[in-house]
């Protein structure tokens, strides 16, 4: 080979490297570069391929998540590292169902779709399942809608034509300290825009939404506490019509999502009787004793049970083992608290009619020194949320277990122009 042709191969083959390097800058760590050369009589070929290499493996906890890390222990431990959030899902909780419930902690000026405009409303309402499956987590979503009781012939079948979907996918990043849990990163699945937590489709369609703008958008927060998780978001959409400054380009929300445990015995559900007014819900039952499918209903009502049952027997008032709490909105002008407390408190009357005292009460929210981690979008908790509206309204929705009817929170409506309300209909 002559000392041209040596030359011009190494030259041709230090070009080739140069470029293909210098555009491997711009792409993943990961990928790896093969450089293949022919020499002929003519010269020197060089041909290069880029692949892309192995996905990154399961890591040691600790190379994960570093020693100091804060950790914030409850229904799964989270953990923050350099931008990212991470989930701890224990193996106990694997499979169990949790109520999530987005709500608009915070709207625009002006919102014109209706039970979409304030803060406190909610935004969408889901059963969650988290389920492993070889390296990777899954979130499905079961359905409600048709049912059989597991003791019932017809169940399986049911269960054949009733496939929970899967909302999202995770790789599992690592094993815990004691390998009875895995870890996810949870960073894109609520940064992202996923319909489930993010704000209705109503709202998109008025204000004609294009897409998330990922660079106007960040997760606040994501505090887990004993059976529930809240995660807050700020996300901004970019949209065509605005309704406060059609310049911006985008329209920005505040949201909140609640993930809350639900019981892993569920509540007795009882079925509505028409003639009564309750509230309620109805689904497909497969497993009646009748010879074909029946819509069943059932109310939804608040899981009272006595402390003491000898005297509740008696016929004796009694005081529930767990009380009705609602809580005042922080926001509320302070010269209408008491009025709304009385107000609360004054169904007491009705549920001793049914043998508990002290059923239901009101109060003024904790302040953030009494409890920081106190937040009326917390599915714990039944408010009464003031809304600064000039509509002369007030409604009062509630949260319930889809599998029974047992109603878990309440977020009552109290516009500011409600007693606009007596002057017309009153």
């Amino acid at each position: 080979m002559s000392g041209h042709l040596k030359v011009s191969k190494y030259l041709v083959l230090a070009t080739v490297i140069g470029i293909v390097a210098g555009s491997c800058k711009a792409r993943k760590e990961a990928e790896t570069v093969t450089v293949k050369t022919t020499t002929t009589g003519t010269g020197t070929t060089a041909t290069a391929t880029v692949s892309t290499g192995k996905k990154e493996g399961i890591k040691k906890f600790r190379d994960l998540i570093p020693e100091k890390t804060k950790v914030n222990k409850g229904l799964f431990n989270t953990y923050k590292v350099d931008g990212k959030y991470y989930y701890e899902i224990p193996d106990s909780v694997l499979g169990r169902e949790m109520l999530v419930v987005t709500r608009l902690a915070k709207t625009p000026a002006n919102i014109k779709v209706s039970n979409e405009q304030y803060g406190g409303e909610e935004a969408n309402e889901q059963v969650w399942k988290w389920e492993k499956h070889d390296k990777q987590v899954f979130l499905r979503v079961p359905s409600f809608s048709i049912r059989a009781d597991s003791a019932s012939d017809m169940y399986k079948s049911v269960k054949n034509s009733n496939l929970d979907a899967v909302l999202a996918s995770f790789e599992v990043k690592a094993y815990n300290k004691d390998t009875t849990g895995v870890v996810i990163d949870v960073t894109d699945f609520y940064g992202g825009d996923v319909a489930a937590i993010g704000i209705p489709d109503e709202l998109k369609k008025f204000y004609k939404i294009s897409a998330l703008d990922n660079s106007r958008s960040y997760i606040d927060t994501i505090k887990s506490f004993p059976i529930n998780i809240e995660a807050r978001t700020l996300k901004t959409y970019r949209s065509s019509e605005s309704p406060t400054d059609n310049s911006n380009g985008a329209i920005t929300f505040e949201l909140n999502t609640s993930m809350l445990l639900l019981p892993k015995a569920p509540m007795k559900p009882r079925l509505r009787d028409d003639r009564v007014g309750f509230f309620g819900q109805s689904q497909t039952d497969y497993g009646t004793d009748a010879q074909k499918a029946e819509v069943t209903s059932y109310i939804h009502r608040w899981k009272l049970e006595p402390k003491d049952e000898a005297a509740y027997e008696r016929g004796e008032l009694v005081e529930p083992k767990k009380q009705i709490v609602f809580y005042i909105d922080p926001a509320t002008p302070k010269k209408w608290v008491p009025y709304l407390i009385a107000g609360i408190n004054d169904w007491q009357k009705a549920f001793e009619a049914a043998g508990f005292k002290n059923a239901i009460v009101g109060k003024e929210a904790p302040t953030p020194k009494e409890d920081p981690d106190f937040s009326t979008e917390d599915a714990r908790y039944a408010v009464v949320r003031y809304f600064a509206s000039d509509v002369e309204n007030a409604y009062g929705p509630h949260v319930s277990d889809p599998r029974t009817g047992e109603i878990l929170e309440s977020h009552v409506g109290w516009y500011h122009n409600v007693m606009e309300l007596p002057h017309h209909n009153w």
